[in-house]
């Protein structure tokens, strides 16, 4: 199952066109939900829940590349060059702005609740959990130099005993 899984595009997933609007890809993943929530499968074997199960977090995936207008404008970027799923670093890495490493947009996905995390952490003088917290969204967000520099940050005010 994985492997066509992987050879299925976002819209062919969800049912739509690619010039879906937003009320039809959430009127398109509505349906699909019905159909193949892993709920729905309880009771059966753990090998099919386990194939809804993914099957499902894909159709998320898709739901929320879609409806974000920036992602969907580079995954059919990316899509018109075969891919079927969004590689979040592909155009990102040079598409990122300059200046305040706290925007958000700097950061993957995964990494976010862990920055935010940490800014609340920063917010009150809590240097370890905001070293740790940035230790993390480093780890899902490796190379991101914004990160490094707000660990690198959080570091100084330990070493100098704050």
């Amino acid at each position: 199952m994985a492997q066509s899984l992987d050879e299925v595009d976002y819209y062919a997933l969800l049912g739509l066109m690619p010039d879906a609007t937003i009320d039809q890809i959430k009127a398109g993943f509505r349906a699909f939900a019905r159909r193949f929530h892993p709920d729905r499968f309880s009771g059966q074997p753990a090998e099919r829940i386990e194939q809804a199960s993914m099957l499902y977090r894909r159709a998320t995936e898709a739901y929320r590349v879609l409806t974000n207008a920036e992602q969907r404008r580079r995954y059919d970027e990316q899509r018109a060059q075969g891919k079927t799923r969004l590689d979040p670093e592909l155009g990102r890495r040079s598409a990122r702005p300059s200046g305040n490493p706290g925007t958000s947009e700097r950061y993957s996905s995964r990494a976010r609740p862990f920055v935010a995390q940490a800014e609340q952490a920063l917010k009150a003088n809590n240097y370890k959990q905001a070293k740790l917290n940035l230790q993390i969204a480093l780890q899902h967000d490796a190379g991101n130099e914004a990160l490094q520099r707000k660990l690198e940050e959080v570091q100084g005010h330990l070493a100098a005993g704050r």
